[in-house]
């Protein structure tokens, strides 16, 4: 498999013998007699993307320490690592070395700076594992673009492929929604996350990430104090108009702001008054759900055996979709909305419905898909969704 330079750089650097670290002869684990110069357990790389283009490194290398004499070895290496006392363990350096071809590219100047080190020991059930990890900020990572940032760097291709036991874990900035990730993933301890082995091709991987909306969600009484800013700002206009005419602007202000109070309370009334149809109507469909039982009861007694799996049957799907979004799952929405359009939509709908991004409706669609909870069919460059037995194969010649 193919590895960029760096990437190879890094592991065989993150690779130190943990006996030759302690440099004494002093008994060893039968673990690092016959393999002194083994590879770590597993490396792993976090870059978190920030809003203003950077990305903060974290590379970390694990150590299994199967014994007493692996963990002693272990704590004298970390206390080198940390203090940097050892021309054989990873440096920066490495990454600084690569710096300006992916600045040259990109068109955008870049450097490494608030680079640490630190070492941990990690319990975990009858496993302990020692991990040495390196941080650092890598300057103009990514481009700014407005409301977008786009995670360019990675190019040039001098990251290379994963290897066993390897993985790349890429977060999007604080406050931003994912617009687009390529290769598609999944989503694992918030972030985007590739396992080795695995062979990036080339501008690989790639991201843009937007700014979350603040408008989306307001409520109508922030609309409303909007609106009544820009009518009092209209009002100070022709009030200064008024002040220097012949007529008074104190009672035309008077009857301005007699009339902006009356709008507030229309509007705010007529909020109250949509939260209480909407109350009233779920008032309606329980009342309608209870008095449906007596009926099936009826029926029942007089002799129709069919009428009461019906009734329960209505009631069951009653019960189970409950009037507010808020309380589905991401699944149960989707499931849903597909009810509500005759079993089948086009992906893109979804995401105009949803109001989700595209890569969170793909992957939400593909789990669903192997779970068998949608059926998804290829139509051109379309995705067409279905429930499980509506019939996509008899539909693609309505669409």
């Amino acid at each position: 498999m193919r590895q960029a330079a760096l990437l190879v750089a890094v592991v065989c650097l993150l690779a130190v013998p943990v006996a030759g670290a302690v440099g004494a002869p002093a008994p060893q684990s039968a673990a690092l007699q016959e393999d002194a110069a083994s590879t770590p357990d597993g490396v792993d790389i976090t870059v978190q993307i920030q809003s203003d283009g950077a990305a903060r490194w974290t590379v970390s290398s694990k150590y299994s320490l199967e014994d007493d004499n692996a963990t002693a070895a272990f704590e004298q290496l970390r206390s080198r690592f940390e203090a940097g006392s050892a021309d054989t363990e990873f440096s920066v350096d490495v990454f600084r070395a690569v710096v300006p071809s992916v600045s040259d590219h990109v068109g955008r100047q870049m450097e490494i700076r608030n680079a640490s080190r630190s070492s941990r020991v990690v319990e975990a059930g009858n496993n302990t594992t020692g991990v040495l990890s390196l941080r650092f900020t890598w300057t103009n990572f990514s481009r700014v673009e407005e409301d977008r940032v786009v995670v360019d760097s990675f190019s040039t291709q001098w990251f290379g492929d994963l290897g066993p036991n390897q993985t790349l874990t890429l977060r999007s900035p604080e406050g931003y929604g994912t617009e687009n990730v390529l290769p598609e993933t999944s989503i694992v301890d918030n972030g985007y996350r590739w396992s080795g082995p695995h062979t990036f091709n080339a501008d690989r991987p790639f991201a843009v990430f937007t700014e979350n909306d603040s408008v989306v969600g307001v409520s109508m009484v922030v609309l409303v104090a909007v609106g009544v800013l820009a009518l009092f700002a209209g009002a100070a206009t022709v009030w200064a108009y008024y002040r220097d005419g012949d007529e008074p602007a104190v009672p035309w202000l008077r009857d301005v702001g007699q009339a902006v109070a009356s709008r507030v309370r229309e509007a705010l009334s007529a909020e109250s008054e949509s939260e209480a149809e909407e109350s009233a109507a779920d008032a309606d469909a329980a009342a309608g759900s209870a008095a449906a039982e007596p009926a099936a009861d009826a029926d029942a007694a007089a002799g129709s055996a069919a009428a009461e799996p019906a009734a329960s049957g209505a009631s069951d799907d009653a019960d189970s979709e409950p009037t507010d979004p808020e309380l589905l799952s991401d699944e149960e929405r989707v499931e849903r909305l597909l009810r509500e359009h005759g079993g089948r939509m086009k992906q893109s709908e979804i995401v105009e419905e949803t109001r989700w991004s595209t890569a969170k409706v793909s992957q939400l669609l593909s789990s669903m898909a192997e779970e068998g909870r949608v059926e998804k069919l290829r139509i051109g460059r379309e995705n067409l969704i279905s429930l499980p037995g509506e019939g996509v194969d008899n539909g693609i010649d309505e669409e």
